[in-house]
């Protein structure tokens, strides 16, 4: 492969106007030249050498507001300091971060997110940053960090991939803050890197069959007593509705009006951008949450947990599962409830628009995350595209007063 052409003429005014994309440097002032981005702008760069050897370039101002002869008066006094063990772009860099330390970041990240966070993200980042980023990156001045640098302490951690790929969206997202608010300098987030993980897409839905089995499961434990009937209510209550668990497991009887048909669900995962997201009670959910009592505050109360309500239907979950026979490889977990119930809404002919508005999502999240056809239906509808396209073969053939059927038709030589 051919070198690179190093473009070198004497830059002025006219002459930069004329240079192609990429970088062209002048004849006089050795490194100084000019950068061409494919937007069409320009900067004037000076590139140098700092005293470690490494490879610098110091942007010396954009081209329109500063001319070819300030450019090049700033580069010949540059040089000149260079000359003498000065290094621009890191004094630069130097400057412009506010906070010396990551550590300082993440202090003043921590105390903006006790204002903006929820209680279980904030809890989340405080145990990382504790445990996880601080230990590994909190001393290291934010003006040396690397992707490098980060790139080799995550190879060297020993934590499973998907608690590797969560502490570094944590740490990358402290950052992208930081740099938001001039905390961090101009450098770029050192903790863009490979990690080396995809997390794949669910598209696991309930058939009817599967419907029917698991019914049918909580039928049998619901007078035996072998399980909670609050799980056994939480469990039905997700089936019925299109809310995450989490939100099932906040609810308050506060915000169920059986009058009106609404249940008003405060806590959900868009709250703070959307407000209390509305949902209709159908006449099944209706049934169920007359039989369930009014014991306390929460709909699903558990003396066992801190919060006062369930955290969790592992469990009941697992055992609901094996009953119905849906303990195969690829398990059916209670996310996939709601899953399922924009299925069934896909199978009664509502479009992913309206199905949205009713869970609490766009259209596009919606049909990228949840809309999901069954077999049965990917079959149909398959087979009547299908059919519909031969049926233009036939028209043309009738057309030219051929047989109207591609069956009769005899083979094609090979």
């Amino acid at each position: 492969m051919a070198p690179p052409v190093r473009r070198k003429i004497r830059l002025t005014d006219a002459a930069v106007k004329k240079l192609p994309i990429g970088r062209s440097w002048d004849t006089e002032i050795g490194g100084f030249g000019v950068k061409v981005y494919a937007s069409g702008k320009a900067q004037f760069i000076l590139r140098y050498r700092g005293q470690q050897k490494q490879q610098r370039e110091f942007r010396l101002g954009q081209v329109g507001v500063i001319g070819a002869d300030e450019a090049r008066s700033k580069a010949k006094i540059l040089v000149g300091k260079i000359m003498e063990g000065s290094d621009p772009a890191w004094d630069r860099k130097v400057g412009l971060a506010s906070a010396r330390t990551f550590n300082e970041v993440i202090d003043r990240y921590l105390e903006w997110a006790d204002g903006h966070h929820k209680e279980t993200s904030l809890a989340e980042v405080r145990r990382y940053c504790r445990l996880h980023i601080r230990p590994r990156f909190g001393e290291f001045p934010v003006t040396s960090m690397s992707r490098g640098m980060v790139q080799q302490a995550y190879d060297k951690m020993r934590q499973g991939p998907h608690f590797r790929a969560k502490m570094i969206a944590w740490a990358r997202s402290i950052w992208t803050w930081g740099e938001k608010r001039e905390l961090v300098g101009d450098a770029r987030n050192p903790f863009v890197i490979d990690v080396g993980v995809s997390k794949p897409r669910r598209s696991r839905v309930l058939t009817a069959e599967e419907y029917e089995r698991l019914w049918a499961a909580i039928e049998k434990h619901r007078y035996r007593g072998a399980m909670k009937n609050v799980s056994l209510w939480a469990i039905e209550f997700m089936m019925l509705s299109p809310l995450r668990k989490t939100e099932v497991f906040r609810l308050r009887w506060e915000n169920v009006d059986i009058n009106r048909g609404i249940i008003r669900v405060v806590q959900h995962k868009t709250d703070q951008k959307d407000g209390a997201l509305e949902v209709h009670i159908s006449a099944p959910l209706k049934r169920l949450l007359k039989r369930m009592p009014r014991s306390c505050e929460w709909l699903f109360p558990t003396p066992d947990s801190a919060t006062g309500h369930i955290m969790s239907l592992d469990r009941a979950w697992s055992q609901i599962r094996k009953d119905a026979g849906l303990l195969s490889d690829d398990r059916v977990t209670l996310h996939d409830l709601r899953r399922s119930w924009n299925s069934v809404g896909a199978t009664l002919g509502y479009g992913p628009s309206v199905m949205g508005k009713v869970i609490g999502n766009s259209a596009r999240v919606n049909e990228r995350h949840y809309w999901h056809l069954q077999e049965a239906q990917r079959r149909e509808v398959t087979g009547n595209v299908a059919e519909a396209i031969a049926a233009f073969a036939n028209r043309n053939c009738r057309g030219n007063g051929e047989t109207s059927s591609l069956e009769g038709r005899p083979p094609e030589p090979s």
